[in-house]
């Protein structure tokens, strides 16, 4: 297999030396990642300090909070393999891939914006019109591009809401997270963002292209924290709720999730998933499905209290259990 990177891309706005962006892999390579308490729990349990795989950089409760998965299935996930590069099928079992579906083309694709190029056709009325507008509402419930009900919205300000945009090469988007909400673990490919919180509180944690933890913490009104591109993000609004205005260095910036309907990991072949992970079926399945139904804002459930979802309802089982063993 030969494979070839463009790191002159005009899309690539991070350093122009080549770096590999792997979702699988080693959890840890050196050093080890201390464990530590908030709010009088043990969290990190399970965080490793630099690895080759991604998701070996966020939290481990996190990360099982966002994909709707037992605790001990997100640890699999962040240091069941051991090789960087392949993932050894198990004997007897053959790695079965979709074939690939034929697509029609679009009326629209000759429209279409190609990576590093601008569009090639215009009206004319854009060009006289539209440029004259310099000034839009973000904060407008009724634009909202996401809505969750008690979750929150994202209103999303790009160059065709605000075609001034385009010539800046810059956008924006306005988030309110309600309380105990969060925001999917996702990252963006042509943009750097600069997040600045403009009320409430929440915890923000990011993880470098190589499953590095570069921040970790809480931030409230009035702080910002700048997330280069390539660099994986998750959001977790706190009691009071988190709202946020994030500007972009794009004017059309593209992001990829890690959890909901849009999930890379969801749009992988299963087997492919149980390989690359070293899962078996059952969870390989609950990483796709659970959370197949949400978009990018994920409302607050039990989960937030004691773990993921499934985790939780495994101690209310426990829990009953008990009680009727005592009565």
């Amino acid at each position: 297999m030969v494979a070839i990177a463009d790191t002159s891309n005009p899309q690539n706005q991070n350093r122009r030396d080549y770096s590999s962006f792997p979702l699988a892999g080693p959890g840890s390579s050196s050093g080890g990642g201390g464990r530590r308490e908030e709010e009088g729990e043990e969290e990190s349990r399970g965080r490793r300090g630099v690895g080759n795989n991604i998701l070996a950089g966020f939290n481990t409760r996190t990360l099982a909070q966002s994909l709707d998965v037992e605790l001990e299935t997100a640890r699999r996930l962040q240091q069941n393999q051991h090789s960087r590069f392949f993932a050894r099928v198990e004997r007897g079992r053959r790695l079965s891939l979709p074939a690939p579906r034929s697509r029609s083309r679009s009326p629209y694709a000759g429209r279409q914006r190609q990576w590093g190029r601008e569009d090639s056709a215009e009206n004319g009325v854009e060009e006289l019109v539209c440029p004259m507008r310099v000034k839009h509402n973000a904060d407008n419930p009724e634009d909202a591009d996401v809505y969750v009900r008690d979750g929150g919205r994202m209103n999303i300000v790009n160059r065709y809401k605000l075609p001034a945009l385009k010539y800046l090469g810059l956008g924006a988007e306005r988030v309110i997270l309600r309380p105990r909400a969060s925001f999917v673990p996702s990252w963006r490919m042509n943009a750097h963002a600069i997040m600045y919180v403009t009320r409430g509180e929440g915890r923000i944690e990011v993880v470098g292209d190589e499953g590095r933890s570069v921040f970790d913490g809480r931030v409230k009104e009035g702080q910002f924290i700048v997330i280069p591109q390539f660099y994986a993000v998750v959001k977790r609004a706190g009691e009071d709720g988190l709202e946020y205005i994030t500007f972009t260095t794009s004017d059309n910036s593209y992001r990829s999730t890690l959890a909901g309907r849009q999930s890379v990991l969801k749009a992988m072949p299963e087997e492919v998933l149980r390989a690359a992970y070293r899962i078996d079926q059952n969870d390989a399945r609950q990483v796709m499905r659970n959370r197949e139904h949400d978009t990018l804002i994920l409302p607050p459930s039990s989960s937030s209290l004691s773990g993921s979802g499934r985790y939780n309802q495994d101690q209310q089982q426990n829990v009953t259990s008990l009680l009727v063993q005592v009565a």
